[in-house]
């Protein structure tokens, strides 16, 4: 009766009644296959069902709740062929009872769960025959952490958790892979999984079944805007295995490249540094991570190739930091310019007297977004390009550092020289082997936190994960950060001739 134009394909339908039927509905699913529009149709549906009512959706990030699960919900609105007794403002919609009133006990809202935040408050007591009254949805559930849904517990009869399977390590990963739980006194299930592959789409599957005939596919579209076959033969042949195994497998990633720095490429980074071993090469950046608390000060030198050296040791008295950063700069002729102070733990101070000095050396911000510095001679409408793509990738000036080590790493990258790194540096390669690779729900990277942001918070840290601080790492990806905007010419010269 709203919306006699909708056409639902079979997976869209499963998650529908899995909704109406089970306690928790986890989808999995590709790109490009309609799971925010039947995320919204199932919101609406069931706030408009029942009386009263209260759901919550939640999201990473605002723009994604805001933009697209929520204009999904703004759009179905807008096309109902009847008035909806509804009263919408901006990502909250009440019920309105039939004298225009608005029902008090109802409520259907967007809202961003801040990092260790709970999501409580949302109580409303089962229906006749314990009909479920309120709900939560939890989109692009790969980016989101454990508290919120943990927290739902308490009130939610219903919930709903769908997203790309980026890498991740949290209740949508474990759900997923625990697969349906059945409940033990009735028919439908305490957690249902249902996955949605690009091959299921039904324009993929038409081609698929023309091909099968003997037919040429004709590509016609029998549910728009589901991904096409064309656009799914084209993602088959360019798209990384990652790519594929989330995007189009809706397959959380197994394979070693699920680490951020895989163990095969910082091998081939430690054979590449010994083919440099008798060879001249000339520094061009240091980074430099100072002490914080009982941590290492930790200096690191590199080139376009990869590390040079790496200094790394306590310094309980903070104050010879400085010194000893001059004298790695004469002893590897590193320009002021060319040296990188994480801003945090005391780096901004130390930074700060240096340049009393005349050192003029720069500091980084880990927690800063990943915007790149601005260049003359770009057009405006270049540098939003360039700043829009930078902060789609990284989520954050950490997660950008870390970012560029990998591309560095990475063998199949034609644009930089092979990284190359000192196979004696045992704890600098446990510190790189251990770190996921973490998508949020945009497909931007990041990275956990460095450390807990109060005692009590659940969250899993760089620290958790590591064991302990990453100082070598931190300095390292300094240094290859400043790297990033130099000249990537070689300047390897052989030491011995014949």
């Amino acid at each position: 009766m709203c919306w006699p134009n909708i056409n639902f394909y079979k997976e869209q339908k499963e998650i529908i009644y899995s909704v109406m039927h089970n306690e928790e509905t986890f989808v999995p699913a590709g790109n490009e296959l309609g799971k925010d529009f039947v995320s919204a149709f199932i919101t609406l549906w069931f706030f408009c069902s029942r009386r009263p009512c209260k759901i919550t959706t939640t999201s990473p990030q605002a723009a994604q709740l805001a933009d697209v699960l929520w204009g999904e919900l703004r759009r179905l609105i807008d096309e109902s062929q009847v008035r909806l007794p509804i009263f919408y403002t901006h990502m909250k919609i009440r019920q309105v009872r039939d004298d225009g009133s608005l029902e008090p006990r109802s409520e259907l809202v967007g809202r961003v769960v801040q990092k260790g935040e709970s999501l409580l408050g949302r109580h409303v007591s089962r229906g006749p025959n314990g009909e479920p009254m309120t709900m939560a949805l939890f989109d692009e559930a790969s980016g989101m952490e454990d508290t919120p849904y943990e927290a739902s517990d308490t009130w939610a009869h219903r919930k709903l958790i769908i997203g790309n399977p980026y890498p991740c390590d949290n209740f949508f990963k474990k759900g997923v892979r625990d697969g349906d739980l059945k409940h033990p006194t009735d028919k439908g299930y305490f957690r249902k999984v249902i996955r949605i592959k690009a091959e299921q789409s039904p324009n993929v599957r038409l081609a698929q079944a023309e091909i099968k005939a003997g037919k040429k596919p004709s590509g016609r579209e029998i549910v728009p805007g589901v991904v096409r076959y064309n656009d799914y033969v084209k993602r088959r042949e360019i798209w990384d295995p990652i790519r594929q195994c989330v995007g189009l497998d809706a397959e959380f990633y197994e394979g070693s490249d699920a680490l951020l720095y895989p163990p095969e490429w910082i091998n081939i980074a430690e054979t590449r540094f010994e083919e440099l071993r008798h060879t001249h090469r000339v520094a061009k950046t240091i980074g430099v991570d100072p002490a914080e608390g009982g941590d290492n000060t930790c200096w690191t030198i590199c080139d376009e190739h990869g590390i040079i050296d790496q200094v790394s040791m306590r310094t309980p008295d903070t104050s010879v930091i400085p010194g000893n950063t001059i004298a790695l700069m004469n002893a590897h002729s590193v320009q002021a310019g060319n040296v990188y102070f994480d801003r945090g733990g005391g780096g901004k101070q130390h930074a700060d007297a240096l340049r009393a000095k005349g050192y003029n050396v720069k500091t980084v911000a880990f927690g800063e977004g990943a915007t790149p510095e601005k260049k003359r001679g770009m057009t405006i409408l270049e540098k939003r390009k360039l700043e829009d793509e930078d902060r789609y990738i990284f989520k954050n000036r950490r997660a950008e550092m870390y970012g560029l080590l990998r591309q560095r790493l990475d063998p199949g990258n034609e644009f930089t020289p092979q990284f190359a790194m000192p196979k004696e540096y045992t704890e600098l390669r446990m510190q790189m082997s251990r770190i996921p690779l973490l998508y949020d729900g945009e497909g931007r990277m990041y990275l956990p936190s460095k450390s807990k942001k109060n005692k009590d918070s659940k969250e899993t840290t760089l620290i958790d994960i590591i064991g302990h601080s990453p100082d070598e790492l931190d300095s390292l990806v300094l240094a290859v950060y400043g790297l990033k905007d130099k000249s990537t010419k070689s300047v390897i010269q052989p030491l011995f001739k014949g």
